[in-house]
């Protein structure tokens, strides 16, 4: 029989059972029977707790239990579950419930819906059923059709087969929501972190106010060790560990002195550990209770937070989110303030689940895993060396929990009894035994201490999670100092700097602020009994992606540190992933693996050139999954790989690449990863490129690629002209129009407009240029000087010099020696000035590498898009050549193997991604035959470009030519790199031809 057969004979059921009267005053547990066999028709096994979680009806000793300590167990009845994964929620009420018009079930479901991200909910007591979206925050003042997507009476299920199918269909379920990214969890972080930072700070300032002598790092910290533990106590009266309404109760009595009382003796005796250390400062401290008045605002109904099905993940990402702000002190004012190594990023960001599970499994592999005994499990030492709020270190112990509670199942005496509980007939390890594995097992380090109290708080958390309140006692969470020794293991320091940095920089000792600010932390001596045993066994985690530069000012030391320490980060503006990941390697043992979450940008770019040597050399790799998606994160465009390195697997010949499309594993062999570029995606034409760079040589043989200058000021400094003469250009700028200045003032600049490739560049662009350069020596011109010889350039930047100086550091604010009216006009960087020959330009940012001949020797290119190529022999049939070659097929098809892509098809094509690519270098040196025929065709395609564009109308009659030209030169191209007519047919079928044409 068929599901719509089932529910039809189903409601016929109902229907005649209604008629008899056997439903009058029927109670809640009597419409759930119904409900089992509804959910049944639509294929849940309400039996399988894998698939349903359902709230039982307790007996009678365990309802006073529960009466006793306060508890009203409200949750919801039925989860629907995907194994461990929770999708949404069905809520059973009795039938004198009007679920039509009563908004109080419609917020309870949202809001339990909404605290655990699900697209949707379901509120029904048979009769009638509400379907609610979830994904916007429930307000107690909604009204019961507020956010509701379907009604249904009993009547009308039949006919709405479809949608009930929809969205109680399992198959259907499970499809659908593995198939969507829903933001509802997303706007439950962000919405409490914006109100824990409001909270922070009004606690903060009540601290500051009632007691004297408070540092701004005390203030800091000790509001966020307050709010953890009424956080942890909030969530521990909703797993009824601690009685209902407690906190309400203390805020009747004056909420501060009665928590701290209690924190000081009872919650200490209870939890001891990390939560409720007896801190004497915290215990003096003198707190205004209008503050903890708003914050249980948001800890009781009608809250929408439901902290009795909130994941501990989203109090983790909650913490995050609120962790990228600190307190600062600004004109005798506290205030939230972005920390600095987040504002370029406009906010810290949380890491989704999916990938710390996979990021994890991918460094401890399930293979590996299964060869491990409970002995092996709980000897494990495993390193989260930036941990934050503990994501990491949390889903490696759900990963061990896992794996224990399996081994106890197959043998039940591989583990001492006292570890573990039966409960329900199934091992479940208790309060001693989970302890076991965060002490035995977890290790984090982080540089700011408020994280680190975070990550105590959920690891705490995960210690009383997941028991069912009638098991509390069997499991030892009804004991004495339950928590005792939890988080012992998560330490406060900078992980990248040692107490080396005072022998190498011992200027810091003379500035406290930034000693105490770095931090410096020895894991030798912090984690001795690890140090001892070599190393720890793995190290996992996301490491920072900050840029060095963002601690110059801050943290020079560190800064100036880390690129001396560190043979991976001397190579550019490199971020703190790449000294994290070789500082990672060398805390591991002589067998252990470093597992990170990564932003790939370092596969490719030049500043990662030194992990990228570091790895490969050391032959570290064993494994690269490569996720194509950028929309991983909330909110932010992200090209991030899961980048696993095991000093066991060092004498391997190859690792494994993954990527997220198809994700089919590739064997890849390890000459593959080099210090140039990584690109895996084809490793046949990888192995090409390889092969041919050893044959021909490469782009960086034979020339110099070059940036462009850079402005003072592009608004002020860059002119579009509308027209020019012999001696002014006539333009406007973005802060003036109608513009007249001195054309001997100025220079032609090429940027990256409509380029077309062996095209003449128009002059479109000028730049005011306040220097002399004369056989290659350039020298600055005062302002004075400048304004005496080019009275119009001088007048328009007098004009503009406040706003000038109002939008950018001129020299003189960087240095106190220059005179700040002589020297305020020039620009802060001299790049390139003394660039006056013939060259080729090249754009940044294109679909495929291009160039253009350029014959004007005193025509710069634009730093911010434009790059150009310095030839040391430049004559025509040089630079011919290597434009044509550039603009070739092959040449495209190698560069885009290397080169950082971007969205929408375009790649950057900087200087470290073009001077790797192949390049058929003795010919070219030579001047062969072959290598002045591309000249030749290079040339002729320029003329034609000219011509197109000097008479648009006959372009159609020279598009033939044009691309036979571009064919012929692809094909001797393809000659010069020594490709079998095979090879050459492959390409020729499948041109590049971008651009080509005007």
């Amino acid at each position: 029989m068929g599901r719509k057969e089932q529910l039809i004979q189903l409601v016929e059921e109902f229907n005649q059972a209604t008629a008899n009267g056997l439903l009058q005053n029927a109670s809640e547990e009597t419409m759930r029977t119904w409900i089992n066999r509804l959910l049944g028709v639509f294929g849940w096994d309400v039996s399988n707790t894998q698939q349903v979680l359902q709230e039982r009806v307790l007996e009678k000793d365990e309802r006073e239990r529960l009466h006793n300590i306060g508890s009203r167990y409200i949750k919801p009845d039925y989860t629907l579950m995907n194994g461990t994964q929770r999708l949404f929620f069905l809520d059973a009420k009795r039938q004198d419930v009007n679920i039509h018009d009563d908004k109080a079930p419609a917020f309870q479901i949202r809001s339990y819906g909404w605290s655990i991200g699900a697209p949707y909910s379901i509120v029904t007591d048979f009769e009638e059923m509400a379907i609610y979206d979830c994904q916007g925050m429930p307000h107690i003042s909604d009204t019961a059709d507020f956010a509701r997507l379907h009604y249904f009476e009993v009547r009308d299920y039949v006919e709405n087969f479809d949608i009930l199918e929809q969205y109680l269909g399992r198959e259907r379920v499970l499809s659908a929501i593995s198939q969507t990214r829903h933001n509802a969890s997303d706007n439950l972080d962000r919405g409490f972190a914006s109100f824990l930072c409001d909270i922070k700070l009004k606690l903060a300032t009540s601290i500051a106010a009632n007691n004297d002598g408070i540092s701004i790092y005390e203030l800091n910290l000790w509001s966020q060790i307050i709010l953890n533990r009424i956080l942890f106590i909030r969530v521990c009266e909703a797993r009824g560990l601690e009685t209902e309404g407690l906190l309400l109760d203390f805020q009747k009595k004056g909420f501060w002195e009665e928590f701290k009382q209690s924190s000081y003796l009872t919650f200490y005796e209870h939890y001891d550990g990390p939560m409720f250390e007896r801190i004497d400062v915290i215990h003096r401290l003198v707190i205004g209770n209008e503050v903890f008045d708003e914050l249980l605002t948001y800890l009781y109904y009608p809250s929408p937070y439901c902290f009795d099905v909130i994941p501990l993940k989203s109090i983790s990402d909650i913490y995050d989110l609120f962790l990228g702000y600190h307190l600062e002190e600004k004109d005798g004012r506290l205030c939230n303030v972005l920390k600095s190594e987040f504002q370029k990023s406009n906010g810290a960001v949380t890491t989704p689940m999916s990938l710390v599970e996979a990021t994890i499994n991918a460094t401890l592999p399930a293979d590996r895993l299964a060869q491990m005994g409970v002995e092996d499990v709980m000897g494990t030492a495993i390193l989260d060396p930036a941990c934050g709020s503990g994501v990491f270190l949390v889903g490696v112990f759900d990963l061990l929990l896992r794996k224990i509670t399996e081994e106890i199942k197959a043998n039940p005496g591989c583990v001492d009894s006292q570890y573990y509980s039966i409960i329900n007939g199934e091992p479940v390890l208790n309060l001693y035994g989970k302890k076991l594995i965060v002490s035995q097992c977890l290790y984090g380090i982080d540089i700011n201490q408020e994280s680190v109290e975070v990550a105590k708080l959920s690891l705490s958390l995960k210690i009383i999670d997941g028991y069912e309140l009638q098991d509390y006692d069997v499991v030892g969470l009804y004991g004495s100092k339950i928590l005792d020794g939890v988080g012992v293991n998560i330490k406060c320091g900078n992980t990248l700097v040692g107490s080396d940095v005072v022998t190498a920089f011992p200027s810091i000792l003379k500035d406290p602020t930034e000693l105490t600010n770095t931090n410096i932390f020895d894991w030798e001596a912090q984690f001795e009994a690890i140090a001892q045993k070599g190393g720890f066994d793995y190290v996992i985690g996301n490491p920072p992606y900050v840029e060095v530069k963002n601690y110059n000012v801050e943290l020079p030391t560190m800064a100036t540190y880390i690129k001396r320490r560190y043979r991976s980060s001397r190579n550019g503006k490199i971020d703190l992933a790449i000294p994290f990941i070789e500082r990672g390697l060398e805390m591991l043992n002589d067998r252990g693996s470093l597992g990170f979450l990564v932003q790939k940008r370092f596969f490719k770019t030049e500043y990662g050139k030194g992990i990228r040597k570091f790895v490969s050399e050391g032959r570290l790799l064993r494994e690269i999954y490569d996720y194509a998606e950028t929309d991983l994160f909330a909110d932010r465009i992200t090209y991030v790989a899961i980048l696993v390195c095991d000093k066991s697997h060092r004498q391997s010949e190859s690792f494994t690449y993954t990527s997220s499309i198809g994700n089919i594993p590739v064997t890849v062999p390890k000459l593959m990863a080099t210090e140039t570029p990584w690109n895996f995606d084809d490793l046949g034409a990888q192995t090409m490129r390889l092969r041919k760079s050893a044959e021909l040589g490469t782009l960086e043989d034979v020339c110099n690629i070059k940036v462009g200058v850079q402005v003072l000021w592009d608004p002020a400094y860059h002119i579009l002209v509308e027209a020019t003469d012999d001696d002014y250009v006539y333009g406007r700028t973005a802060l003036q129009d109608n513009l007249k200045i001195e054309k001997a003032a100025c220079r032609v600049l090429l940027c990256n407009e409509k380029f077309v490739p062996l095209s003449k560049r128009p002059e479109t662009t000028y730049i005011l240029f306040p220097y002399d350069v004369n056989e290659g020596e350039v020298a600055e011109i005062t302002f004075s000087e400048y304004t005496r010889r080019y009275p119009l350039a001088g007048a328009y930047l007098s004009r503009h010099r406040s706003q000038i100086e109002a939008n950018v550091q001129t020299l003189p604010m960087r240095r106190e020696d220059l005179d700040k009216d002589e020297y305020w006009h020039l620009f802060t960087r001299a790049n390139n000035h003394n660039a006056v020959y013939r060259k080729l330009c090249i754009p940044m940012t294109t679909q495929n590498p291009q160039a253009a001949v350029v014959m004007r020797e005193d025509a710069y290119c634009d730093n911010a898009n434009m790059f150009f190529i310095q030839l040391e022999d430049n004559t025509d049939q040089h630079l011919y050549a290597l434009a044509g070659v550039i603009n070739s097929t092959p040449f495209a098809y190698f560069s885009k193997m290397i080169a950082n892509p971007q969205q929408g098809g375009f790649f950057k094509f900087n200087k470290q991604f073009l001077n790797p690519v192949p390049f058929p270098v003795q010919a070219f040196t030579e001047m062969n035959d072959k290598i002045l025929e591309v000249a030749s065709i290079a040339k002729q395609i320029e003329e034609y470009h000219s011509m197109m564009e000097t008479s648009p109308s006959r372009a159609n009659r020279l598009t033939p030519a044009l691309i036979e030209l571009w064919r012929q030169l692809d094909i001797v191209c393809c000659d010069l790199y020594g490709f079998t007519d095979e090879e050459t047919a492959l390409f020729m079928s499948n041109p590049r031809n971008d651009h080509r044409y005007a």
